[in-house]
């Protein structure tokens, strides 16, 4: 019989035992079509409690990992055809009116009529090249212009630094990846803030390094908080988005950056700025000022276009220098065609409208989410956000299940917290609907479920 390895890693049980079922999958322990034991079974053997196993049996359902038949059990779906296939139907039967509102995932609002992308690619096409040289590597010559207008649409953000100080690469992710890895040994310590986002986690795992929550509140990270909390663990990095912070949307004060920096400076912490979101935003990243302590990771994820694979990485530490050696791990994963679109758009000024019109459209989304739950009753969300933190009267992952019985997807706390135990939070992303009328019904959906505490 299956009997899952628990890792105490402070997150809930039922977690535990998805993320078990999850490494289990991918080593072959678990194979595709096994038969799980009966949940009451398990439960006996692991000696918890049967609502656990039911909880894990839930979310692992939800991530397609698994799925059951009335009389036959519960089956590995793993990542076969199976599983996509169940996807699909699980997704047609789901929902309000034989609709899905999926607001899990924090994704740019779509622009109606969108034509830069072809309009770009004209231009690019009347080269004397045409799109030929895009089927090449990138040259060192359009890795170096590619470096400057990095540099060029930081500045922009207030964050100036020399092009030879900036790499080039696919995504925010392979950024923090390719950093992490620079910068830490197995099983190192990386201080992130209590509530984080995903990204971090999952690189954590990859390397195998043990992340520890720093206490935060309306403003993020706590000064004293960050500074026991190096004391405690002995760590030398932290990764940190001190603006828009996901999940939370909480936004860094000027006092209370100049207060961070005073920490990280004091300890000599090398401080990795993860600027996607911040990017939103129109204050400049809080590393600023400490450039040759810290590293800038941003990309056009959130503001400019998910689909234009471009992220940068910024610093004046020695690190980048070593990093940057590593041009496989950088450049080489920076798509000829995506860096031609992005140095187009930086120096045409694309990118500028682009992040223009998203900020006034999560302005709208943002009016309409107050209209439905007053701010003066939420007030953590008290700047506009493109993704708002409420308040449940009953265990988050409860209250994301009835949402989904509903057809709304939302995220509960439990998924981005580290060391303590969140569970009366859940995360929605306005600017996930494909509309601003689907948006509406979604949060109606929502207010309507009873779920949201009246006290935020």
């Amino acid at each position: 019989m299956w009997t899952p390895k628990l890792t105490d890693n402070g997150e809930p049980l039922y977690l535990q035992i998805v993320e078990a079922m999850v490494r289990d999958i991918a080593s072959g322990t678990l194979a595709v079509g096994e038969k799980l034991p009966p949940q009451r079974q398990l439960a006996w053997h692991l000696d918890v409690n049967l609502s656990t196993v039911t909880k894990a049996f839930t979310v692992a359902t939800k991530r397609h990992l698994i799925a059951g038949e009335v009389g036959r059990g519960t089956y590995i779906l793993g990542q076969s055809s199976e599983a996509e296939l169940y996807k699909l139907k699980h997704n047609q039967a789901y929902g309000y009116k034989n609709s899905f509102i999926d607001l899990s995932t924090h994704i740019p609002a779509t622009k109606p009529n969108d034509n830069d992308l072809d309009n770009t690619l004209q231009e690019l096409m009347k080269r004397p090249t045409g799109l030929s040289s895009c089927l090449e590597y990138l040259s060192p010559l359009s890795l170096k212009t590619t470096q400057i207008s990095a540099a060029k649409w930081l500045g922009e953000f207030g964050y100036f630094i020399p092009s030879e100080n900036c790499l080039v690469t696919s995504t925010a992710q392979n950024a923090l990846l390719v950093t992490l890895l620079a910068t830490c040994n197995q099983d190192d310590v990386v201080l992130v803030s209590e509530l984080t986002f995903p990204g971090i986690k999952t690189v954590a795992k990859q390397l195998r390094l043990k992340l520890y929550g720093v206490k935060c509140d309306e403003q993020g990270i706590l000064p004293d908080a960050l500074d026991l909390a190096i004391r405690s663990t002995g760590a030398t990095v932290l990764v940190f988005d001190p603006l828009l912070q996901n999940p939370t949307a909480s936004i860094m004060g000027k006092e209370r950056g100049a207060k961070i920096i005073e920490v990280i400076q004091k300890y000599k912490l090398l401080f990795i700025e993860e600027y996607v979101l911040g990017t939103l935003t129109n204050f400049p990243p809080i590393s600023t000022s400490i450039k040759d302590q810290s590293i800038l990771i941003t990309s056009f994820a959130k503001a400019v276009s998910p689909g234009i694979r471009f992220a940068v990485i910024a610093s004046e530490h020695p690190v980048i220098n070593m990093i940057a050696k590593d041009t496989h791990a950088t450049s080489w994963q920076l798509s000829p065609l995506m860096a031609g679109v992005a140095t187009h758009w930086i120096c045409g000024g694309t990118t500028t409208e682009r992040t223009h019109w998203q900020r006034e459209e999560i302005k709208i989304r943002f009016d309409l989410f107050e209209q439905i739950f007053p701010a003066r009753q939420y007030q953590r969300n008290k700047g506009i956000t493109p993704h708002v933190w409420l308040p449940v009267n009953c265990d988050a992952m409860e209250a994301a299940d009835t949402l989904s019985e509903l057809g709304v997807e939302v995220v509960p706390s439990a998924f981005f917290a580290v060391n303590h135990h969140f569970s009366a939070f859940i995360r929605v992303s306005l600017t996930a609907a494909a509309s601003n009328n689907q948006l509406k019904i979604a949060l109606q959906i929502i207010k309507n479920s009873g779920v949201v505490s009246k006290k935020g």
